[in-house]
């Protein structure tokens, strides 16, 4: 009788959810293609409906992506996932290693042993302090970051060699690495990870690097989300902001691979009153993405690009970003931002591909982005399957820039320096389309340099290095 009771309770529940979802699906679904934050792409919009996407079948897989999409409570279903995952920890360092290095069976003790090996032949050190104990964060002043005038650095670099990291041991690192900031009463944590998910990514990052030649190198660099530098910038005493993920990565990576510690670049820059982040968008500016290339470049051994003379620069006074179309203030819409458009001086053409060997061209500054969402005046925003710029100059190698939407801004100033900057986005790639994985694309197209540039939440709290662009690679 109970049984009977609740087998016809749980059918009636299930039918009601049903019944309710089809509901809020049919009425108060979104249909229009919307951009969310915390995963940084667009959400599907609802798809066209017709004979032809119909009996191909295209209709159902866009649909399907669309209900997933659209689902009830979804980022609040996703934040709480992430916290648990967070909280709970069940994957061990070792584990993490094994993921990385995809081994077939964790449980194989001769597959953990080799994989184990391999990793830690490649590991180096460097002497590092551990963060102190943070304290309680504070809410930062009204005030705003001065908009002042670039000062350019032009002079020729020299390419630095790549020397032999000393050897190292993980454990002489902290458990916990993250962004800190000191506005005048001591450490405050930003952000942090976890030792086990720095070494996860620097493994991927690793297998990268050992596809470039001899003299081929990776330059890896973590974004960080404006409203932290906003909050520095705010901050009436400005002691210092920066990351120690940057010195495990370091420690622990090939010998050509380079880590940048993206809070400390731009922090510095903050303190003289630069421009360097957005108020209303979670970007950083062009200026300050140029900061971030000067540092990369210069260990990359090019000259640098000139800021103001190697570019036709166009400016929008009147620039609001997605903090402001996601949360609409009064604040941000009294004091909007100013987005500077940088065109290469050079004939650049921008290539995205539709097969192994077509391409159709597409506008590399797009003045015609939506108005909610400006910053994709670069490039068009994230895309896929696999873009590169082709550039009119004297260079012969070819780079890759692995990124999210945060190295869509950086790639402007690399046409000084490669004839090609090849474009890969892990949310977008199809393996059908580009003709290869991705190791197989970094030979085809002979990359010579890779520059890994991701946002904070792309980096090591998240699948998008270890899971997506390691799958992607194919190898083995």
């Amino acid at each position: 009788m109970v049984k009977n009771f609740l087998i016809k309770l749980f059918i009636t529940l299930w039918v009601v959810l049903l019944l309710c979802l089809g509901i809020y699906y049919v009425g108060f679904a979104p249909r229009e293609s919307a951009y969310t934050e915390s995963e940084n792409r667009n959400l599907s919009a609802f798809p066209e409906i017709s004979v032809e996407s119909v009996f191909s079948g295209r209709f159902g897989q866009e649909f399907e992506t669309y209900l997933l999409d659209r689902f009830p409570l979804r980022n609040a279903t996703i934040n709480m996932v992430n916290r648990l995952e967070s909280f709970l920890s069940f994957a061990s360092f070792d584990e993490y290693l094994l993921i990385a290095e995809e081994v077939v069976d964790p449980l194989d003790t001769s597959d953990f042993e080799e994989s184990m090996e391999l990793l830690l032949a490649e590991m180096s050190t460097e002497p590092m302090i551990p963060p102190t104990q943070p304290i309680p964060e504070t809410e930062p002043t009204a005030e705003t970051v001065a908009v002042t005038e670039p000062v350019v650095e032009t002079e020729p670099m020299e390419t630095p060699p790549i020397e032999p990291k000393p050897p190292a041991a993980l454990d002489d690192f902290p458990n916990v690495v993250g962004v800190y900031m000191d506005i005048g009463q001591g450490e405050v944590t930003l952000q942090q990870y976890g030792r086990n998910s720095a070494a996860a990514v620097t493994a991927v990052l690793n297998k990268f690097a050992s596809l470039l030649p001899e003299n081929g190198k990776l330059m890896f660099t973590v974004g960080p989300a404006s409203r932290l530098l906003y909050r520095f910038a705010n901050a009436e005493e400005k002691v210092g902001m920066y990351s120690t993920w940057d010195e495990v990565v370091n420690a622990i990576s090939a010998d050509n691979v380079y880590a940048f510690d993206a809070p400390d670049i731009l922090s510095s820059h903050i303190k003289n009153g630069e421009y360097v982040s957005f108020r209303t968008d979670n970007h950083w500016t062009p200026w300050g993405a140029y900061q971030i290339y000067k540092a990369m470049a210069t260990q990359a051994g090019k000259e640098l690009a000139d800021y103001n003379e190697d570019f036709d620069i166009t400016v929008e006074e009147n620039f609001r970003g997605t903090y402001y179309r996601d949360n609409p203030s009064a604040y941000m819409n009294a004091e909007p931002d100013i987005l500077e458009r940088l065109m290469p001086k050079i004939p650049v053409e921008y290539r995205k591909l539709t097969g192994p060997d077509s391409y159709e061209v597409m506008d590399f500054i797009k003045l015609d982005a939506v108005a909610n969402d400006r910053y994709t005046v670069y490039l068009g925003g994230p895309g896929g399957p696999w873009r590169y710029v082709e550039c009119d100059n004297d260079e012969t190698e070819n780079c890759l820039v692995v990124t999210d939407s945060f190295g869509l801004t950086v790639i402007p100033f690399l046409t000084q320096n490669y004839k090609q900057i090849h474009y890969y986005d892990a949310r977008y790639f199809s393996k059908n389309v580009a003709g290869g994985s991705v190791a197989e694309l970094i030979s085809k197209h002979e990359i010579h340099d890779i520059y890994v540039i991701v946002a904070d939440f792309h980096s090591f709290n998240s699948g998008f290095i270890v899971s997506d662009i390691n799958y992607h690679l194919g190898l083995k």
